[in-house]
């Protein structure tokens, strides 16, 4: 007999009642194993977000520690560095060509003459506000002419300089400009500064800090200007593996000068301008031997023994305009 016609013959089948119940079950079966299905569908597709969400938030936390690795470091050697003394060149310390001002004084002066400020320009007795800034410009160009300009510096040539002052100054400056410096009256005693031959400087400076300040002259129709400052300069060397020290080749001049404009019908036509009045200056950290003939040269240009040191070899006058111009230069007599 067909398998077919056994299972349509069988009583249970042939039963309508077992029929309706077998396909009710049948059905919930399939329900039931469908849901499930979708359960575990949605199971493994949250497995796979939930791993990239782990990822995403260690990715973050790395980032966020790099960050503040690169921060710390960035930040450590500008917080940890010591500022230099403002008024001190240590005896000690490591000298770098490309940074030839660290562990001095200068390290933080502009460039040029930018670190020789003065107030906001007012009238002072019967000069206007105008007339004082004119003098305030005047002066800063005499104290590039005379210690910034190449021209002076190497080939010490001071017509830029004269040039500058009234006709009857220049009449009486000229002379003591054209005599070579001696021992009895260096340059540092006079107004130039003059590098001494076979020594130049680097392309970091000169550097320079100071102030200008105005105030009525002696005489009606003179204006006074007093200019006090610091020049630093810094010397190449072509062994920079000998140096022990940055005074072996920054240098200092340190500059009191007070400096008149003359004008008004009180003074002849040939007197009107700029005028050099009293002034004093040292040197620090130089070569010896060249600053007694009124040239500058490096500290590293003495002899190994060193220069004898005076008490004021470290005087805050050297290099803060605010102390007194002092009276040693660390040199022997």
């Amino acid at each position: 007999m067909d398998e077919d016609n056994l299972l349509d013959s069988h009583p249970d089948l042939a039963d309508p009642e077992w029929r309706k119940h077998a396909q009710k079950d049948a059905w919930l079966g399939s329900k039931k194993d469908r849901k499930q299905f979708r359960k575990q569908q949605r199971r493994a597709a949250r497995k796979p977000r939930r791993r990239w969400w782990v990822f995403a938030v260690l990715l973050a936390i790395l980032g966020v520690t790099t960050t503040a690795i690169v921060l710390v470091g960035r930040r450590s050697p500008v917080q940890d560095a010591a500022p230099p003394n403002p008024t001190s060149v240590p005896d000690v310390a490591h000298v770098d060509l490309a940074r030839p001002f660290a562990h001095t004084p200068a390290d933080t002066w502009p460039k040029g003459i930018d670190g020789i400020t003065s107030p906001a320009a007012a009238a002072v007795g019967a000069f206007k506000a105008e007339a004082v800034a004119d003098a305030y410009a005047q002066v800063k160009q005499a104290i590039v002419a005379a210690g910034l300009d190449p021209a002076v510096l190497y080939r010490h040539d001071p017509q830029a300089f004269l040039r500058l002052f009234a006709a009857d100054e220049r009449e009486q400056l000229a002379p003591v400009l054209a005599r070579k410096p001696s021992k009895d009256d260096g340059g540092f005693a006079s107004y130039l500064t003059e590098i001494a031959d076979g020594y130049h400087l680097l392309d970091a400076g000169p550097r320079t800090f100071g102030t200008l300040t105005a105030r009525a002259g002696e005489k009606p129709g003179e204006l006074a200007v007093d200019a006090k400052y610091v020049v630093a300069y810094a010397f190449d060397q072509v062994h920079p593996e000998t140096l022990t020290s940055p005074s072996e080749i920054v240098s200092f001049v340190r500059v009191d000068r007070v400096f008149v404009v003359r004008g008004g019908s009180g003074f002849a036509k040939t007197s009107h301008g700029l005028w050099l009045d009293s002034g004093s200056s040292a040197v620090s950290a130089v070569g010896c031997a060249a600053a007694k003939e009124g040239y500058l040269a490096p500290g590293y240009a003495n002899p190994p023994s060193g220069p004898a040191t005076g008490g004021d070899r470290d005087a805050p006058g050297y290099y803060d305009p605010k102390y007194p111009v002092p009276t040693l230069d660390g040199c022997p007599d």
